[in-house]
C-alpha cells in the first residue's frame, strides 16, 4: 500500500532551517573564479550577522515595481538607466523574506561598454554584465527570492528555452560578457567525480506548504501508468518486504520556494522534471524506492491514496484532511482516522531526494532486530554539512546493535566548540555546550570529521504506531517529524515507556543507509537549483567513469537515468541541458552571438 501526502509534509521545519542558515552564515566564505586570461574575480561573503547597510531612502516607484509576491525580479537589466538600491530593511511589510541581503544595481562605462553590476549590502558581487549597446543583445532577467540569485537569458534563437546562470558561471559573446561569481572547476578527466560549487550569496531559507496538488497527482499517475516501475532494480529483501506489504507514506507537498529557479510556477519540487524521460521527475526517485522494495507495482494489490490538505483534487482515493503548517500533521491525522492503515508497518519517505538506497535492507532490520519499534537509517556526512541536518546520537546495546540515544535537530556545533566569549549570558553558553556534547554522540565511530545524519526516512512497526496513538504521541497538533515526534519517541523508548503487548520495551535503532548488495548508498536532498545541477553533474561523471556497472556509486538507479544525465551534461563546460532540444537551442544562441565561451553552473531549461 502506498499513501501520498500531497501538502505540508516537508522534511524540514521553518524554524530549524532558519537556525541552520544562521549558523552557516557565521562563517566567512571566500569564493574565487578564474576567468580567461588568468584574471581572478574575488568574491567575499561576510554575512556574520543579519545587519544591513543599504540605502535608507524610500524606494522609488521603479524599485517597488520589481518586488513581486514570491521574488524580486528585474525584467530586463538593460532597460535600467538609474541606480537600484533595495535593502532588506526597505522592503514593504510582509515582503522582507524576499530579500535577506539587499540588491544594489549600478551602471557605468568601462572601455566603451556599458557595465551593469549587482551587489548586495555586504558588497558581495552577485552579477557583472558588460555590453556593447549598439548591437543586438538577449534579454537579461535578474531574479532573487527565497532561493539563490539567478540570471535568465531569453532570446528568439532559443526557441522558447531559457538559459539560467547561477553562482560560478560565465558566458561571453561578441558584444557582451556575463559573470555570476563563485567557484567552478570543470571535470578534467574520468577520475574526477564531483563538482561542488560554492555559492556567491547567503541568506535565509524559508519553507511553505499546500501547493500544486493537481500537478503532483498528475506526475505521480504518469509515472505509475508508464513502464518505469518495471525498470527498477529489485531490492535485496524485496520479497520479504512485499510479503508484509507495509504502508509507504510519501511526503510530496510544499511550495519548494528554494527550488523556484527550476520549477517556476508550473509545478512543485517533487513533480519537477529531471533531464531524462518525461515521466521521470524528482519524485520518481522515491517512487523507485517503493517499487524496488516490492511494495509498488502495477497490480490490484496497490492502493494509492491521496491525503489532500489544499482540497484541490478529487477522486475515489482522495481524502481531505486539515491544513497543517508543519510536516507530519497529515500523517498523524491519516493514522488516527485509519486512512493510513493501523494494522501495517509504516514507512515514511521524502519525495524530493535523490538516492540509490535499498530500503528493503532497512525494513529487514526493522523485522529482525530485537524488539525494534522504529528504525531510522543514518547517512555519514562531514562536519560542515552536519550542521544543516538532523543527527543521530548512538550507543551500542548489550548485543552490539546500534540504538539511537539522541535525536538532534540541526545543531550549529559539530567539531567547532562553543566559546564563552560568544555568549552574553553564562546560561546560553551552558546550553550550547550541552548541545555540543550531544552532537559528539553522533560521530561516525572511529572518525573525527564525520557524523551520522538523519536522511528523513522512518521505518515504524505497527506495534509502535498503535502504542503511540494510544499514548497521544501521534498528535496532529505536534506535527514536526524532526522537531516533535521523533525526538519524543527516542526519549520515551530510552526511558522504557513504550511497551508492547507482552510488556517488552520497544527500541529505536539505526543502521547504515545502503544500496543493493550492502554498498554505501548515495543520498542527496535536491533542495536548490545548485544541488539539482550538482547531482546531475556528479551522476554524469560517475557514469562516464564506470558506465552503469556496480562500480558506479549511483548503481541501483534506473540505467536510462544514469545515461541521460551523462548525455545531457557537457563534462568540460559544466553546462546541463534539459533535453536534446535544449542543446540545439544553446547552439543556436552561441552562433547568433558568437558566444563560444560558456561554462559553469548553467542550465538550459527543459520547457
Amino acid at each position: 500500500m502506498i499513501t501520498k501526502i500531497s501538502a505540508s509534509d516537508m522534511h524540514t521545519s521553518l524554524q530549524s532551517k532558519t537556525k541552520a542558515i544562521k549558523s552557516l552564515s557565521k562563517n566567512n566564505i571566500q569564493n574565487t573564479t578564474k576567468l580567461s586570461g588568468g584574471v581572478d574575480f574575488a568574491n567575499s561573503i561576510k554575512a556574520q550577522k543579519l545587519s544591513f547597510k543599504g540605502n535608507e531612502k524610500p524606494l522609488t516607484e521603479l524599485e517597488k515595481s520589481f518586488i513581486l509576491q514570491e521574488e524580486i525580479r528585474i525584467p530586463n537589466i538593460l532597460d535600467i538607466n538609474e541606480p537600484v538600491h533595495i535593502s532588506r530593511n526597505q522592503m514593504p511589510e510582509g515582503k522582507t523574506k524576499l530579500n535577506a541581503a539587499g540588491i544594489n544595481l549600478e551602471k557605468y562605462q568601462e572601455n566603451g561598454k556599458d557595465v551593469y553590476k549587482i551587489t548586495n549590502d555586504f558588497n558581495d558581487t552577485l552579477f557583472v554584465g558588460k555590453f556593447d549597446r549598439s548591437q543586438p543583445l538577449p534579454v537579461i532577467i535578474y531574479k532573487q527570492g527565497k532561493y539563490m540569485p539567478e540570471i535568465t537569458l531569453k532570446d528568439d534563437s532559443l526557441n522558447g528555452k531559457k538559459i539560467k546562470m547561477f553562482a560560478g558561471s560565465r558566458i561571453q559573446g561578441k558584444n557582451f560578457e556575463l559573470i555570476m561569481p563563485g567557484d567552478y572547476e570543470p571535470i578534467p578527466d574520468k577520475d574526477r567525480h564531483h563538482i561542488a560549487p560554492n555559492l556567491s550569496f547567503t541568506g535565509h531559507i524559508y519553507t511553505s506548504v499546500l501547493n500544486k496538488e493537481p500537478r503532483t497527482k498528475y506526475a505521480f499517475d504518469k509515472w505509475y501508468n508508464s513502464d518505469l516501475p518495471s525498470q527498477t532494480i529489485k531490492g535485496d529483501y524485496a520479497d520479504e518486504m512485499a510479503g508484509y506489504d507495509p504502508n509507504i507514506v510519501l511526503l510530496m507537498g510544499g511550495f519548494g520556494e528554494r527550488f523556484k529557479n527550476i520549477t517556476r510556477d508550473k509545478e512543485n519540487k517533487p513533480s519537477a522534471k529531471l533531464p531524462t524521460n518525461d515521466n521521470y521527475r524528482i519524485m520518481a526517485t522515491t517512487l523507485n524506492l517503493a517499487a524496488s522494495a516490492g511494495v509498488l507495482g502495477q497490480g490490484e494489490k496497490d492502493s494509492i491514496n491521496y491525503l489532500s490538505q489544499a482540497h484541490q483534487i478529487t477522486g475515489e482515493n482522495v481524502y481531505n484532511v486539515k491544513k497543517y503548517t508543519d510536516d507530519g500533521g497529515a500523517i498523524a491525522e491519516g493514522l488516527l482516522r485509519d486512512i493510513i492503515r493501523n494494522d501495517k508497518d509504516t514507512i515514511i519517505l521524502n519525495g524530493d531526494i535523490f538516492t540509490n538506497a535499498d530500503i528493503s535492507r532497512v525494513y529487514h532490520a526493522l523485522k529482525t532486530l530485537p524488539d525494534a519499534g522504529l528504525v531510522i537509517p543514518y547517512y555519514p556526512v562531514d562536519s560542515t554539512r552536519a550542521r544543516a541536518l538532523g543527527l543521530l546520537g548512538i550507543e551500542k546495546d548489550e548485543n552490539g546493535n546500534t540504538q539511537i540515544r539522541e535525536f538532534i535537530e540541526k545543531s550549529p556545533y559539530t567539531t567547532n566548540i562553543p566559546k564563552p566569549g560568544d555568549f552574553a549570558q553564562a546560561g546560553d553558553f551552558d546550553k550550547a555546550m550541552d548541545m555540543y556534547n550531544k552532537v559528539q554522540t553522533a560521530r561516525v565511530p572511529g572518525e573525527k570529521e564525520r557524523f551520522l545524519a538523519n536522511p528523513g526516512l522512518y521505518f515504524m512497526s505497527k506495534e509502535m504506531a498503535k502504542i503511540l496513538m494510544i499514548q497521544g504521541v501521534v498528535n496532529p497538533k505536534e506535527t514536526g517529524l524532526g522537531k516533535n515526534v521523533m525526538p519524543k519517541i527516542v526519549e520515551m523508548a530510552n526511558n522504557g515507556q513504550i511497551l508492547d503487548a507482552k510488556g517488552n520495551p520497544l527500541k529505536v535503532y539505526t543502521v547504515p543507509l545502503e544500496a543493493k548488495g550492502g554498498k554505501s548508498a548515495v543520498w542527496e536532498d535536491i533542495g536548490t537549483a545548485e544541488m539539482y545541477l550538482r547531482v546531475i553533474k556528479d551522476v554524469a561523471a560517475q557514469t562516464a567513469a564506470h558506465g552503469t556497472s556496480s562500480e558506479n556509486k549511483y548503481y541501483g538507479m534506473p540505467e536510462f537515468v544514469l545515461k541521460d544525465f551523462q548525455k545531457n551534461t557537457d563534462m568540460q563546460t559544466g553546462i546541463v541541458y534539459g533535453s536534446d532540444e535544449s542543446r540545439n537551442a544553446m547552439n543556436n544562441f552561441k552562433q547568433k552571438y558568437e558566444a563560444y565561451t560558456a561554462y559553469g553552473n548553467i542550465f538550459v531549461t527543459i520547457d
